[in-house]
């Protein structure tokens, strides 16, 4: 969210030295963040920033990277570039994390079963540290 705010504040900025004007109201800017607004796909795990199809990890595991809209169902946000994390996915990932050592610590879960599981389990583990990071550095 900071760098689309960046993002519109540049624009404004640049308008601004190439064109000054005073605006009357909020209605350039309300256009700028309209924009924006258009590529953010809100998900229970992440939040999908579709700005650049070729870019979007569900579209080129579906084999349509020439789709208008990210595929939600086939979404793996810890591996896609135009995702982000926030604290509000957070028990999500927990939750997930959670779930996988239920499985990892039955005896009845089968060993192959076993080695698929636990890179999914570092994986949802990571993204909660990166979301305890960022929190972190947001509190600093």
């Amino acid at each position: 969210m900071i760098e689309t705010f960046a993002l519109v504040d540049a624009e404004l900025k640049e308008a601004a030295r190439t064109d000054p004007k005073v605006l009357t109201d909020d209605t350039h800017l309300e256009s700028l963040l309209r924009k924006q607004a258009q590529t953010l796909h809100v998900g229970a795990a992440s939040y999908c920033w579709f700005r650049d199809p070729a870019k979007a990890l569900c579209l080129r595991l579906a084999g349509t990277p020439n789709a208008s809209k990210p595929l939600a169902g086939m979404c793996d946000s810890a591996r896609c570039p135009q995702a982000t994390h926030h604290p509000c996915h957070r028990p999500v990932w927990t939750g997930q994390a959670a779930s996988i050592t239920v499985f990892l610590e039955s005896p009845r879960v089968p060993v192959g079963e076993r080695k698929r599981l636990l890179p999914e389990r570092e994986r949802a583990l990571r993204v909660v540290a990166e979301i305890d990071a960022a929190m972190c550095e947001g509190s600093a």
